[in-house]
């Protein structure tokens, strides 16, 4: 699939500005902290590492924002060397499958320096299942520019669409009286719960 390039002459901008990236991936890094720290309490529980709750938290929460450090820097960097706004393709599938690995030995080595292999491997297998079912950096299908002429499509509504989208079942509608209560197949007031 074609990326969305820019003329060579132009100077490349982001379509997504800098503050939004950092929020987002702040937001994304707070949201995998609370899973990557459910998953280490578990396997400290499982093994009997004996790590208390405090450094589970602070190891999940310091992994998750390195990851998301390593990865929204190496997504910029390529979009900025193809001069593009798409930087999915293999570089950044390389990048996103060693960058939870990096996080999670730097994270291991920083906090809990006994158990360095398998928090690295705990974190790099959260991280794969994640990546694998819904990141999936690979995926060059829909570049950015469809995407956002998708978002702005506006769609007439003819009757014969309408009529097919009713008998899709993709749209539905209640029946309405003269007095705007909803009625059965029969005619019959269903009544307000």
């Amino acid at each position: 699939m074609k990326t969305t390039e820019q003329y060579p002459d132009e100077r490349w901008r982001p379509a997504i500005p800098l503050w939004a990236l950092a929020s987002g991936r702040a937001f994304m890094a707070l949201l995998y902290g609370v899973g990557l720290g459910i998953v280490t309490g578990i396997w400290s529980a499982l093994t009997r590492a004996g790590l208390s709750i405090d450094r589970v938290v602070a190891f999940a929460i310091m992994a998750a924002v390195i990851r998301e450090v390593i990865d929204a820097a190496a997504s910029r960097l390529i979009m900025r060397a193809k001069r593009s706004q798409d930087p999915e393709g293999s570089a950044l599938t390389v990048v996103t499958l060693i960058c939870p690995a990096i996080a999670g030995s730097v994270t291991a080595a920083l906090l809990l320096s006994t158990s360095i292999l398998t928090l690295t491997l705990v974190t790099w297998i959260f991280y794969l299942v994640i990546i694998i079912t819904l990141e999936k950096p690979w995926n060059t299908t829909l570049n950015h520019e469809e995407m956002m002429k998708r978002s702005r499509q506006v769609r007439l509504m003819t009757r014969e669409h309408f009529a097919d989208e009713i008998q899709d079942g993709r749209l539905s509608f209640s029946e309405i009286d003269a007095e705007g209560n909803y009625v059965d197949e029969d005619g019959n007031r269903i009544e307000a719960e």
